[in-house]
């Protein structure tokens, strides 16, 4: 059976012209109206925008980053550089809710088991080193075909150690944790959500750093 995803009417963003951005009540407004939809469909509907995580991976002042192989799932993307590890947020992740409906709670819990499984599936960190995913902001950019079907929910998780291997063959290349200086030299090379990550993370400093 094909993966179902989660998805909203693009609608509901109208209003937010910035490309990087947080609203907590545009948050709790999409995570009332997602609704499951096969990804094959979800591609070419311009109606609706996916729900992707697009998780972070920082030590003290650099981020894990990496070049996507030809394996990658998203052949959109290969080749380019990468600071961002995640995938869609579908249906198997989500917490039935209850006869009358999931509360808060149950909602940031179905996120947050996309968030562990996205990491969980391509990469091993070690040791017990890792702090809670907390969301930093969205990604909502359609200048390009991949952006425009899809709305990405940015998690941040901070480790003590900078300790992190390649789990498996899921078109991940090397690792390295770079500066955001070393990041913005290599802009040109990166994929379009992680050049607009690199310039919201050295705008918005509080958002990481705390």
């Amino acid at each position: 059976m094909e993966e179902q995803i989660l998805c909203f009417k693009r609608e509901i963003l109208r209003g937010h012209p910035a490309k990087t951005f947080y609203d907590e009540g545009l948050w709790h407004q999409l995570l009332a109206h997602l609704e499951p939809k096969a990804r094959s469909v979800a591609e070419h509907d311009y109606d609706t925008k996916q729900l992707v995580v697009y998780v972070l991976i920082n030590h003290e002042q650099t981020f894990l980053s990496y070049r996507r192989t030809p394996k990658t799932t998203e052949t959109r993307l290969k080749a380019l550089y990468s600071i961002g590890i995640g995938g869609h947020v579908n249906v198997e992740d989500q917490i039935q809710p209850t006869l009358f409906g999931a509360n808060e709670a149950a909602w940031k819990d179905f996120v947050l088991k996309a968030v562990r499984r996205e990491v969980s599936e391509e990469v091993q960190i070690e040791g017990a080193n890792a702090q809670e995913p907390r969301l930093i902001c969205f990604i909502n950019d359609d200048s390009n075909d991949v952006g425009k079907v899809h709305f990405g929910v940015v998690f941040l998780v901070k480790l003590a150690e900078p300790s992190v291997a390649i789990r498996g063959e899921r078109g991940i290349g090397k690792l390295s944790f770079r500066t955001l200086p070393e990041l913005i030299s290599m802009r040109d090379t990166m994929e379009t959500w992680s050049q607009l990550l690199v310039e919201y993370l050295l705008r918005e400093t509080s958002a990481w750093q705390a």
